[in-house]
């Protein structure tokens, strides 16, 4: 008699609505675990392959702008410019000229660049705000 009490004791504790809810919560613990392990891996994993993405955008950008600079470094435009500019040459047919600067800038009157006798009769702050919004007083 004593097994058969032993036995619905357990099979009531067994059956009961509390320990099965008891291992249900515990069941879906164990399960959550791995579960929030793997969808933190994931997440990390996406946003891995989106930096990934826009470094590869911003390469592809560069690579593009290098090979539009070769291209018009290897053209005739680019070594006709640097003939002009650095060894001074010119076409057939074309005439070089040359403009000199104004000989009132040149001769340090008060209209032109050099105001350094002209501004020694005006205050600091007047010599300022010339310098800085280039007014003549």
């Amino acid at each position: 008699m004593i097994k058969k009490e032993n036995k619905n004791f357990i099979s009531k504790i067994l059956y009961s609505q509390k320990f099965l809810a008891l291992v249900g919560l515990v069941l879906i613990v164990l399960i959550s675990f791995p579960l929030a392990r793997s969808i933190s891996k994931r997440y990390q994993i996406d946003k891995e392959i989106s930096d990934l993405d826009k470094e590869i955008a911003e390469v592809e950008t560069k690579n593009k702008d290098l090979k539009q600079l070769i291209n018009y470094l290897e053209s005739d435009q680019f070594v006709e410019e640097k003939a002009r500019l650095n060894l001074g040459l010119k076409k057939e047919g074309e005439s070089v000229v040359v403009i000199k600067e104004d000989l009132l800038v040149a001769s340090g009157s008060p209209s032109g660049g050099d105001k350094s006798g002209a501004s020694e009769n005006f205050s600091n702050f007047q010599k300022w705000w010339n310098y800085f919004f280039n007014n003549s007083l």
